[in-house]
């Protein structure tokens, strides 16, 4: 075959695959980048928390041996030798049973960042049981990073909630109070009257994750809990004398998005081995689905209701 004949054929292949991709590309894929990867240029004296941004002054890293207490209704952080460090205020509950987030998390997209943001799919279960929630685990894989990185933020958690704060084992993507950058990290955060976040450790993709919190006292009007990653003792939040916390998530969320190449570079994330317990005995578990933001087609699918091996995928 001469060369003439064989150049040819790869400009061909070279066309054909452009066509193609443009075919399947959608408005969203085709967005014009801001001018920067700087989210914070909209969001001066604010940091970015996984239910949204916050003023700097109200956010606060919490380090290893460090707890907080709700002790006497008033949010404080004491160090392991059970000093106090800080005093956050009185801990503010609404008489509505209803969660924290997140429905105050959403923000629509505007002319920079064209796509949705806030909690974009997830799905939840309130306990109406007598019984508090005494353990949420979840198991899922770090996925690929984003095709195209441009500053944003993925946030990918399961979490417990009242009406006014979350604990959650979170893993994300971009840049957050806790630090980060273009990687994929974990860190604990207790988030609404003194938002904490633990110190933040960056994993690979294909790293296997198991997000943990544990009802450790109480249970009834108040709790005391614990937020972990399995195998990451350093980073693990202890949160005293709290008001218990009744809803459960499992949730995508994320900011700064332009494009759906910003998602991880995969269909979807699978969250397994599920297992939510009130009292000593299985919740009766079953999921209700809130797909906020489908720009890009994310949504979420209940693969199996129950408990202790539910599944949950996420889809991006």
């Amino acid at each position: 075959m001469s060369k003439y004949i064989i150049s040819l054929l790869l400009l061909s292949a070279m066309i054909f695959s452009a066509c193609k991709k443009e075919q399947n590309s959608t408005s969203a894929d085709t967005a014009v980048a801001p001018a920067n990867k700087v989210q914070t240029n909209d969001h001066e004296g604010q940091v970015l928390t996984p239910v949204g941004w916050m003023p700097k002054s109200q956010v606060n890293h919490i380090g290893t041996g460090e707890y907080l207490s709700g002790e006497g209704n008033r949010l404080r952080k004491y160090d392991r030798n059970g000093k106090m460090m800080a005093d956050y205020g009185v801990i503010e509950q609404s008489a509505r049973k209803t969660p924290f987030y997140p429905d105050n998390a959403k923000v629509r997209g505007n002319g920079v960042y064209p796509l949705g943001s806030g909690w974009i799919t997830y799905t939840s279960w309130t306990n109406n049981t007598s019984s508090a929630i005494s353990y949420f685990n979840t198991n899922w894989t770090v996925p690929p990073p984003p095709a195209v990185d441009y500053g944003q933020t993925i946030f990918l958690f399961n979490g417990l909630q009242n009406s006014n704060s979350i604990l959650q084992p979170v893993l994300q993507w971009g840049p957050s109070a806790a630090g980060g950058g273009s990687y994929w990290a974990i860190a604990n955060w207790y988030v609404g009257n003194g938002t904490s976040y633990s110190s933040l450790i960056p994993v690979s993709p294909g790293t296997n994750l198991q997000g943990v919190m544990s009802l450790i006292g109480g249970g009834g009007a108040s709790g005391s809990y614990t937020s972990a990653f399995t195998g990451y003792p350093s980073i693990t939040i202890t949160v005293n004398s709290v008001p218990t916390l009744y809803w459960a998530a499992e949730s995508l969320e994320a900011y700064g998005v332009y494009t759906c190449s910003n998602y991880p570079n995969t269909t979807k994330t699978r969250l397994s081995s599920i297992d939510l317990r009130v009292g000593g005995v299985q919740a009766p578990l079953s999921w209700s689905v809130a797909n906020s933001v489908t720009d890009c087609g994310q949504h979420s699918t209940v693969v199996s209701q129950g408990t202790p091996n539910g599944i949950v995928d996420i889809y991006y």
